[in-house]
């Protein structure tokens, strides 16, 4: 994305901002500027990004700032029942998120899924599929990676292959904006 002015959008409270209405018909076009919430799903449930990660995230935020706030989706408690799409869109539409951003990660296959939601519908506005180079890892068995630095690590290689394609949504975004 190009480096424009930094546009104020005010404080990024819950209350401070409009309710989402909820519509039948997911739009054809985007509002923006917006408030995205970025939902990092691994294993099935909600993960906090490592610092390198994090820091990967945050950079992009900055770079988009133009078309609104990025911020990650707050779930009340852990339990399965919150990590599915409806869910997660109707926890964002409760925090009045505009969009959500779902990147879906599978380290042991080195890959992500991610969707753009309408919170207002809960429709599909974009989908993007990427696949980190090399291959994905697993845990000591085959299963699952239980170990955070090893999880760290592998879904780091996955967030430096999707990032970019994330951006190239968000320019996406800003192309079909009214």
């Amino acid at each position: 994305m190009r480096k424009v002015r930094a546009v104020s959008l005010g404080a990024n409270f819950v209350g401070d901002a409009a309710p989402i209405a909820i519509t039948t018909e997911t739009p054809d076009h985007f509002d923006l500027p917006a408030r995205f919430a970025v939902a990092r799903v691994v294993y099935g449930s909600t993960h906090a990004a490592g610092a390198e990660e994090t820091s990967l995230w945050t950079d992009l935020a900055d770079r988009a700032a133009e078309i609104g706030s990025f911020t990650p989706l707050v779930i009340g408690e852990s339990n399965r029942r919150y990590w599915s799409k409806p869910n997660l869109v109707e926890n964002a539409r409760a925090q009045r998120y505009d969009y959500l951003i779902k990147v879906q990660m599978y380290p042991s296959e080195g890959s992500a899924d991610v969707t753009l939601f309408h919170t207002g519908s809960a429709g599909v506005m974009a989908t993007v599929q990427v696949a980190s180079p090399g291959r994905g890892q697993r845990g000591f068995w085959g299963g699952r990676i239980k170990n955070p630095a090893r999880l760290d690590r592998a879904t780091l290689k996955i967030a430096k292959s999707t990032i970019p394609m994330v951006e190239d949504m968000l320019n996406g975004a800003l192309l079909r904006q009214r």
